[in-house]
């Protein structure tokens, strides 16, 4: 313990010293007189031991007074914890199962070995009156075994009136093979039934696998520090603002910053990432990350229904999203066939067999088709596609809301990408401070840092982290900001403008243009030109990985548009091979851009916008599909968007849009298989080719045909 926890203070203050030396060395560089910067820290935390100040009060319910209050208060802090049900469809739909895999592979076996035994009498010597009798007994024995449980699913599914379920309809259809005299053949077809749902019920384990992370998510108990130490009690009862402590091995259940000693987290769970991360004083951690190092002290920042976990819990299993076209067909063309086929087949059993009297031959065909219309097909094994697919996704850091959104994304024909924060870093850094003359390098920095000291974009965090010094917001009045262009304040009555060119000459202002690659962020107070500070932001390490991988799929005119200067977006482009670019474009310019490409797109192709969603919330809304970068980082997206790539990684957009297109390829393909071979077992049922057994066969090859694409969804993330 010793050794590991000398190891992260050393990494802390190494950590922090890197920071601090490689501000200071960056500005110093280009202000002689500009003051080193502070490594600043959060706030002490409170007293682990000891506490001395309460719990702070929550938003949107009252809250005690002390601490110690908090622990027998009542009410629960804000937020009610969801109250999970199903993933999707697919568990509501008819699933042959009985007991675990292991016993349902016995079951098979050993029905299966009766069967062939069955099979081997009735066909060996079928006037010998002991074969017969063998036969016999072997095909009830197995009949029974592999049947029990169908056919007690049957009648409950009877007496909840749905007559299209395959469980009843195959109860019925067999049970009626028997008595016109096609024992062999109910249950060779109740055999193939069996199977079907073996292979299904595997699929859907597989696909549950790939969710395991939210039966992760759920913790029974959190250590908050109260009334001088540590107390365990429920998640719903921790106050944003408290202290708790994370054991080494387990999950961090409510959001919060690290207080005390570093640590090491392992975030695969929540991002699908296996690298790593390490935190410390004053880094922000979301629930659903495992400490690995010793305990971790974090101070909550929301309540436990509103952590980064539960909301991904939430989003999985929302079902508000729009449903697939696949989907609705299936579900639609299924009852509709399912009826006709039903009564065609009752007509054919019954008319015909009053006509001619040859009853054993017509009912063998009226049950054929009323195993045909079982609707298990349609509706179980397109919709065991889309969990597979979805459920990878998951697997891998990716958050889709439902089939409908995982659609517009296998359908992906135009992809837009926003660049900073998404292809880029998103943490630009000052690389240049260029006066104009008579201003000196740091008046002008500290103007800057003044004029955007109440913005919220990115490049204003820049200028006032390479300032470094307290900005007395009291001073600046009259503060307003123009999206795509710049601000505008007013200091101790001289009025001060920041921004790009295109402000600069909107306010009558020249401005001394500069070559240097970068953006760049024009200063000028009273109407007087005070010069640029210019900044950088890098491309992600995978940024050109993911172009790279868009264009291998076939996808072409792939567009990077940004509100930066024109020439580091050339650069950009060019370096990362994207096909065109737009730049210098306010937002109201990118939403009228992807309305050109949507109006350019083919029939059922779609446009898929990804961004960051702190940012693009209107772009990403109007695109088909919307994808948002970074959940982890700005957690409360998860509520707004319908797919969000967890880490910040754009290269599981590749990812992504392939394993959609598969899905779907998947989910066709299974239902024009169906559907054509029911067709082609119904004409060969009328023409006396086709027995009992082969319509359960349909159901059988459609199982196997999906545990194949699958495996493969499964398997083909990377490829």
């Amino acid at each position: 313990m010793a050794i590991k926890r000398k190891f992260f203070d050393d990494a802390s203050s190494a950590a922090a010293d890197a920071v601090v030396g490689k501000e200071r060395s960056k500005v110093q560089d280009l202000l002689d007189d500009q003051p080193s910067h502070e490594n600043k820290m959060p706030p002490t935390p409170m007293p682990v031991i000891e506490p001395e100040e309460p719990a702070p009060e929550p938003a949107e319910a009252p809250a005690p007074k002390t601490v110690a209050e908090a622990a027998s208060f009542e009410e629960e802090p804000p937020g009610v914890p969801y109250k999970r049900e199903k993933v999707s469809a697919v568990r509501n739909s008819v699933l042959p199962g009985f007991g675990s895999p292991g016993f349902k592979l016995l079951q098979i076996i050993l029905g299966g070995v009766l069967l062939g035994f069955g099979l081997f009498f009735h066909f060996s010597d079928t006037d010998a009156e002991g074969a017969s009798f063998m036969s016999i007994a072997f095909l009830v024995v197995a009949y029974l075994i592999l049947s029990y449980e169908v056919i007690g699913d049957g009648i409950r599914k009877l007496f909840r009136a749905k007559f299209l379920d395959s469980d009843l309809l195959v109860t019925i259809a067999t049970i009626g093979g028997v008595f016109v005299g096609q024992f062999p053949e109910a249950t060779v077809g109740m055999f193939f039934y069996v199977i079907a749902g073996f292979l299904t019920s595997l699929n859907a384990s597989h696909s549950d696998a790939l969710f395991g992370a939210l039966e992760d998510f759920e913790v029974d108990s959190v250590y908050v520090a109260r009334d001088g130490g540590f107390t365990s009690v429920a998640p719903e009862k921790v106050w944003p603002g408290e202290t708790i402590l994370v054991q080494q091995n387990e999950l961090v259940p409510i959001d919060g910053y690290v207080v005390g000693e570093s640590g090491l987290l392992d975030t695969v769970l929540l991002t699908g990432d296996t690298a790593p991360k390490y935190v410390f004083a004053g880094d922000q951690v979301c629930a659903g990350m495992v400490v690995t190092s010793e305990n971790l002290q974090l101070v909550t920042t929301c309540s436990y229904a509103d952590s980064t976990a539960q909301r991904v819990t939430r989003f999985m299993y929302d079902d508000s999203a729009d449903e697939s076209r696949e989907s609705e067909f299936a579900r639609k063309f299924s009852t509709a066939f399912g009826i006709v086929v039903l009564l065609l087949g009752l007509a054919l059993g019954i008319v015909p067999s009053l006509l001619t009297g040859n009853w054993h031959e017509w009912m063998r065909i009226a049950f054929t088709f009323m195993i045909l219309a079982g609707t298990g097909e349609l509706l179980l094994q397109g919709p065991l596609c889309f969990e597979n697919g979805l459920g990878t996704a998951f697997y891998n850091g990716v958050l889709v809301r439902g089939d409908g959104p995982f659609e517009q994304l296998a359908n992906a024909e135009k992809v837009v990408f926003n660049k900073t924060g998404t292809l880029t870093k998103g943490e630009p850094d000052v690389i240049d401070i260029i006066p104009a003359e008579g201003y000196k390098a740091a008046t002008l920095l500290e103007m800057a840092a003044k004029a955007e000291a109440l913005s919220g974009h990115r490049i204003a965090d820049c200028i006032r982290k390479a300032y470094g010094k307290d900005i007395d917001e009291e001073e600046l009045v009259g503060f307003t900001e123009t999206p795509g262009l710049g601000v505008i304040v007013y200091v101790d009555g001289h009025r001060l403008v920041a921004g790009n060119a295109r402000c600069m000459l909107a306010e009558g202002i020249d401005v001394r243009e500069s070559h240097q690659a970068g953006n760049k962020l024009h200063v000028a107070v009273d109407q007087k030109y005070m010069g640029c500070i210019v900044t950088s932001d890098n491309a992600r390490k995978d940024s050109e990985e993911t172009i790279k991988g868009l264009h291998d799929m076939g996808l072409t005119g792939i567009t990077m548009l940004t509100g930066g200067a024109r020439g580091p977006s050339k650069l950009l482009s060019e370096e990362l091979s994207i096909d065109e670019f737009g730049a210098e474009l306010a937002p109201e310019d990118k939403l009228a851009a992807l309305q050109t490409f949507t109006r350019n797109l083919q029939k059922n192709g779609t446009l898929v916008f990804v961004g960051d969603g702190e940012k693009d919330r209107i772009l990403l809304d109007y695109a088909d599909g919307g994808i948002a970068l970074n959940g982890v980082r700005y957690p409360h997206i998860i509520d707004t968007v319908d797919t969000v790539v967890m880490p910040e990684a754009p290269s599981r957009v590749v990812g992504t849009l392939r394993t959609a297109r598969r899905t779907f390829q998947a989910a066709r393909t299974n239902t024009i298989l169906v559907i054509v071979l029911k067709a082609v077992v119904m004409v060969l049922a009328v023409v006396g080719l086709a027995g009992i057994w082969a319509a359960p066969l349909v159901t059988l090859i459609s199982a196997i045909v999906t545990a194949i694409y699958c495996r493969r969804i499964r398997a083909g993330w990377d490829k």
